[in-house]
C-alpha cells in the first residue's frame, strides 16, 4: 500500500512528475559562493580570497555537467565579472535569472544601476529584475527597489512599485536584514507609517 501510495505521488496527469533537486556541493561552490546569496549551500567566499582562474574553472565545468542548475550560472557569472569579462558574465547571469535565481535577478539589476561599464542600462528593467526578486522574497532587492523608487530612480516606469507593494516589501524584508539594515527599513517606513510612537 504504502509502494502504491508512494508512486501515485509521482504521477501527474499521465506522466512522471520528477523533483529537481538543487546539485550537490561542488567545487564551483566551494570557490565562488557569494555570502549574501540567501541560496548559496555553503559558506561563502568573499571577492579578496576568491582565486579567480580556479573558480572560473571549477563554474564552467559545474554548469557544463549541470546547465539547468541555476546556482552554478549565478556564481559563473559572479567570478567571470570579477575577472572583467563583462558579456559572458551578463549571459551567465541572465541564464541563472532565466532559471528563476532570485539573486541573479538582483544582481543584474544592481549591475545596471552602479553603471558599470559594459552593462546597459535600462531603469524599467532594474524595476523587472527587482519586482521578480521581491516577489520570491529576496530582502536585498525588496530593500533596494523601494529605496529607489522613493527616490524618484523609477517614475518614467510603468512597473514601479505601488506605495502598498512597496510596503509590504519592506515588511517582508524587515525581520531578514541585519541590525544595520533594520534602520535604512525603518527609515523607509516611516515614508508610509509615520514615525514609530
Amino acid at each position: 500500500m504504502r509502494i502504491a501510495s508512494l508512486l501515485s505521488a509521482v504521477f501527474l496527469m499521465g506522466g512522471i512528475a520528477v523533483a529537481q533537486a538543487a546539485a550537490p556541493l561542488d567545487a564551483c561552490d566551494r570557490n565562488a559562493a557569494n555570502p549574501p546569496d540567501p541560496d548559496r549551500i555553503t559558506v561563502g567566499i568573499e571577492k579578496k580570497d576568491i582565486d579567480l582562474p580556479k573558480a572560473i574553472a571549477a563554474c564552467k565545468a559545474a554548469v557544463a555537467a549541470h546547465p539547468k542548475e541555476a546556482r552554478f550560472s549565478y556564481q559563473l557569472g559572479r567570478v567571470l565579472f570579477y575577472d572583467n569579462q563583462v558579456a559572458p558574465a551578463l549571459a551567465s547571469f541572465q541564464r541563472a535569472a532565466d532559471l528563476d535565481y532570485r539573486q541573479a535577478k538582483f544582481m543584474l539589476g544592481m549591475l545596471m544601476t552602479r553603471k558599470y561599464d559594459g552593462v546597459p542600462q535600462d531603469e524599467c528593467k532594474v524595476v523587472q529584475y527587482w519586482t521578480a526578486a521581491s516577489e520570491q522574497h529576496h530582502f536585498n532587492a525588496e530593500v533596494s527597489l523601494v529605496r529607489d523608487t522613493l527616490r524618484g530612480r523609477f517614475k518614467a516606469c510603468p512597473s514601479a512599485p505601488t506605495k502598498e507593494k512597496m510596503r509590504a516589501y519592506l515588511k517582508d524584508a524587515e525581520p531578514q536584514v541585519d541590525y544595520l539594515g533594520r534602520f535604512l527599513v525603518e527609515d523607509l517606513l516611516v515614508q508610509f507609517d509615520g514615525p514609530a510612537r
